[in-house]
């Protein structure tokens, strides 16, 4: 189980197969892509550092925001559309080493790139086990654009920044995963993913404390009045037994009355406060015959059925507690409202259910296994929860407010800038457009028949997610992503490459992996490695980056 913040040492040992892993498969992408690139006169390097979106980072960094480039058909394409943290970061680095803007943006990509594969580690070590976690970073890796991960883009920043926040959501460190959320918020537009998953997963944590609040004082008022109800009802049968023992001293009466009309409720008033009618009724100068009846067998059975009562009460109250819903299944040991998923390897959780953490920590740190995120009674948990969900958005909307601020249109200024690109959000009508017209010759049917399976089998690995339960900010991030991916009016060939930080698409393939005999998974991801190699040097060599 990885978890940072106690044992920082022993969660990157646990991480290691993963890292090696992951690190070597990239190194077989970055020498595929040299020897191809010399084969073809083109410098690999160059091809990483120095083409399409890394000379617009490299841009920013050196000049700062304002270039833009209008062309003939009246678009202008302006650097605003680049999120800052990348270009700051490079700008950073170069000021404090003798390494040039795209050295550094390489140099960030890829500690980047190990920073995003230990992060997906955590998450999925968390849900589903550390076997899991190793599967779902080699997978990360071997994606057919796992290239881009290596180069002086944002994305492999971005997953960073994204994994740790919805590891922070899921261990219940609220205001590390608003920190991280608002960093990422400044790297990519689909920032606001993140956001979302912050969002949606501590608005249920408050929604389910009220919750719980309300059966707590509506389960213990109705505790108190069966009590009352009860105290009150025992209080007046052994006033009429009192009554009667006056009538007829000695009589069956004073002896019937607490075996037959008291119960166990009646004894109870009788053992605390030891009756005071039936006391007074047993007054040795009265009748001996009754006092010995009062104190002996009804005494002793008053002691009897009170000590009953009480270990009744104690379980059922037991039974109601372990009974009370806590939420829907995960965790590694059961199915439990803060897990969203199996901590065995061999085990996913209740079909069709979604919680809203991994096994948490309460705050940040303590471990809280059987609740949600920060889910507690702390005053100081909601607090930090509010905290973190304040911080999630700042970084978003802190830089698309200064760019409206700067091209003078207001807080739909960034909008304008992403339609000089021929970018916006329409529902998917634009790609679908896209995807019908490949259908107009055949041989652009083949593709369009590949596009329509794609999309296909993105939305079914989504289904399986929810299926199988995973954790509500996994669910969010990954919708979010994969709305904004598919959904976008523009530039179709990048879809592939702004699908890859929905990582939490590929834990049902982990965990299929991660069932597998070692071999043949080893196999499986060797085949992939060596395919996804070929694929992106064929492609930064050819039409370039998707």
């Amino acid at each position: 189980m990885t978890d940072l913040g106690t044992r920082p040492g022993r969660a990157l040992r646990r991480a290691a197969p993963a890292l090696l892993g992951y690190a070597a498969v990239r190194a077989l992408g970055l020498l595929t892509l040299a020897l191809w690139s010399a084969a073809r006169d083109k410098s690999a390097y160059t091809l990483l550092t120095a083409r399409w979106d890394a000379l617009w980072y490299t841009r920013v960094a050196e000049l700062g925001y304002g270039y833009e480039v209008r062309l003939p058909n009246g678009d202008v394409h302006s650097n605003l559309a680049f999120f800052p943290l990348l270009p700051w970061l490079e700008r950073l680095l170069s000021a404090l080493t003798p390494l040039s803007y795209a050295d550094a943006g390489f140099v960030v990509s890829l500690l980047a790139s190990l920073a995003a594969a230990w992060g997906v580690f955590a998450v999925t070590d968390h849900v589903y086990g550390g076997r899991a976690g190793v599967c779902a970073v080699l997978l990360w890796a071997v994606l057919p654009v796992g290239i881009v991960q290596s180069m002086a883009y944002s994305e492999s920043l971005f997953t960073a920044l994204a994994a740790w926040s919805l590891y922070a959501v899921l261990t219940g460190r609220w205001v590390t995963a608003g920190l991280l959320a608002s960093l990422a918020g400044l790297t990519r537009p689909v920032g606001l993913a993140v956001v979302a998953a912050v969002w949606v997963t501590g608005a249920a944590a408050f929604l389910r404390e009220r919750r719980d609040r309300h059966e707590t004082t509506t389960t213990a008022g109705d505790q108190a009045g069966r009590e009352t109800t009860t105290v009150v009802g025992a209080r007046e049968q052994s006033e009429a037994a009192t009554a009667a023992r006056e009538q007829e001293p000695g009589g069956e009466i004073a002896t019937v009355a607490p075996e037959q009309g008291l119960g166990e409720a009646a004894t109870v008033a009788c053992e605390r406060d030891r009756n005071e009618a039936a006391t007074a009724a047993c007054q040795p100068d009265r009748n001996e015959a009754a006092t010995a009846d009062c104190e002996q067998e009804p005494g002793q059975a008053a002691t009897a059925a009170y000590q009953r009562g009480q270990c009744e009460a104690a379980s059922v109250a037991c039974e109601r507690d372990r009974s009370r819903p806590e939420g829907p299944s995960s965790g590694r040991n059961r199915s439990a409202a803060d897990a969203g998923g199996a901590r065995a390897v061999g085990h996913a959780p209740e079909t069709g259910t979604a919680s809203l953490s991994g096994r948490a920590p309460d705050a940040e740190g303590a471990r809280t296994p059987s609740h949600s995120p920060g889910v507690g009674k702390s005053g100081g948990t909601r607090v930090r929860r509010a905290l973190g969900m304040a911080l999630a958005p700042v970084g978003t909307a802190a830089y698309v407010l200064w760019v409206g601020h700067r091209t003078g249109k207001g807080p739909l200024g960034y909008l304008d800038v992403q339609a000089g690109w021929r970018n916006g959000f329409d529902g998917g009508y634009a790609f679908a457009r896209f995807v019908g017209d490949k259908f107009t010759s055949f041989p652009s049917a083949l593709a369009g028949a590949g596009l329509i399976v794609g999309v296909a089998l993105i939305i079914w690995l989504y289904v399986i997610c929810v299926r199988q339960g995973q954790p509500l900010p996994l669910l969010v991030y990954a919708g979010v992503v994969t709305a904004l991916a598919l959904c976008a009016s523009s530039y179709f060939g990048s879809k592939p490459r702004l699908l890859m930080p929905a990582f939490p698409l590929l834990l049902p393939l982990a965990l299929a992996l991660a069932r597998a005999r070692t071999r043949r998974s080893a196999a499986v991801v060797a085949a992939v490695a060596v395919a996804s190699a070929l694929y992106g040097a064929f492609w930064l060599n050819g039409s370039g980056p998707p």
